[in-house]
């Protein structure tokens, strides 16, 4: 209970006090909560607060909010300046522009984001990435596979030629187009200059005695199939990274490559062109390992299909290429579905017996030592070749 000062100094209560019947405190009384009153002082400062923000309301400072972000909220003021907590912001939205009221009197919140980068972590396929078996007849021949396969300068090449027909990884990739188009933009941004002449070379390499020259002469298929993927790779990198001009841009179609056009390789793959859905459109691009191309196929007459003909005409030439044994069939069939001269017929398929064929037409290998001073992609091909 509580008294007014007088009474609580009277004789009585002291006397009282004094015998412990009851207990007095001699000190202020504890303040009184008036919750009418409490509301009524918040009203008053809500109201100033309401007239400063007006009057400070061209001093403001920008936040913007972007998506998806990792926000990062600090809170200072004049006399402290706790540290920053961070938390995670999932929903997506557009990027907002906001304005944050700042007071010399007030504490003041700040917001900064970044926006978020979504990168693919899916390793790129490899060649022969299943077990190689032990079909061989020569011991030497699993190691030397064994030697150019883990060789980074390989890797870095990204030879397409020897996944379309020996990579798990790869049959896996061409059933999702942004896998699929990851793949091709690190096969197209490797040197041409370097990894043409390195694949001649192993492919050289490979039917050696010394290596794989009696499975190969004994016709070993992951023999066979090596060496048309190795001679081939020049080929098969030139068709596989044309772009299809009349495509959709990347914001528009996920098989667009870095530059904003679709591969014309992913299209047909995963039957992603805008004329349509045709599963015959990838058999051409396997005729340049030496598969022909099924006499019921009829691939979309496509501007991107006439432009890799075109390629495969100039290397149908070699006799060393596949292709000197697929193109003219592969052609005719073309030519009857989208009309005569659609694709080039008159090719003197294997006139040129040149062992730089593999390199392409009037092109010439360079010799080991010659490659290995080339500057900065191949510090390890010493090592293979």
């Amino acid at each position: 209970m509580e008294f007014d000062a007088q009474i609580y100094q009277s004789p009585f209560f002291q006397e009282l006090a004094l015998k412990g019947e009851i207990h007095s405190a001699q000190g202020q009384p504890p303040a009184r909560h008036d919750m009418y009153q409490y509301l009524s002082k918040r009203q008053v400062d809500d109201s100033d607060s309401d007239s400063d923000s007006d009057d400070d309301i061209e001093s403001a400072v920008p936040t913007t909010l972007a998506e998806p972000t990792s926000t990062s909220t600090s809170i200072s003021s004049s006399s402290t300046s706790p540290e920053p907590t961070s938390t995670s912001s999932a929903p997506s939205a557009s990027i907002i522009t906001t304005e944050t009221k700042t007071s010399d009197s007030t504490p003041s919140v700040s917001i900064s984001t970044s926006p978020s980068v979504t990168v693919i972590t899916t390793p790129l396929p490899t060649p022969f990435d299943t077990s190689l078996g032990s079909n061989f007849t020569s011991p030497s021949c699993p190691q030397f596979f064994s030697t150019f396969l883990s060789n980074a300068t390989f890797q870095a090449c990204v030879p397409v030629s020897l996944l379309l027909q020996n990579s798990n990884s790869f049959f896996r990739a061409q059933r999702s187009v942004p896998l699929l188009t990851q793949t091709l933009d690190a096969a197209c941004t490797a040197p041409l200059a370097i990894c043409s002449p390195l694949m001649a070379s192993l492919a050289a390499q490979l039917i050696d005695d010394a290596n794989c020259g009696d499975d190969y002469s004994q016709q070993n298929p992951l023999v066979v199939q090596a060496h048309a993927g190795l001679v081939a790779y020049e080929p098969v990198y030139r068709a596989t990274c044309l772009k299809d001009d009349s495509g959709a841009t990347q914001d528009e179609d996920e098989s667009s490559s870095s530059s904003g056009k679709p591969y014309c390789f992913v299209e047909a793959t995963t039957n992603t062109n805008a004329s349509g859905s045709n599963s015959a459109d990838f058999y051409p691009y396997y005729t340049a390992i030496g598969l022909s191309m099924p006499l019921t196929a009829r691939p979309s007459c496509s501007q991107c299909l006439k432009e890799t003909m075109g390629i495969f005409a100039s290397y149908a030439e070699n006799a060393v290429q596949p292709l000197s044994k697929t193109y003219l069939t592969c052609a005719a069939q073309v030519d009857k579905s989208c009309g005569s001269g659609f694709v080039s017929t008159n090719v003197e398929v294997g006139s040129v017996a040149s062992p730089n064929a593999a390199a392409g037409p009037g092109a010439l290998i360079p010799s080991v030592s010659s490659l290995v001073m080339l500057v900065g992609f191949i510090p390890l091909v010493a090592g293979v070749l």
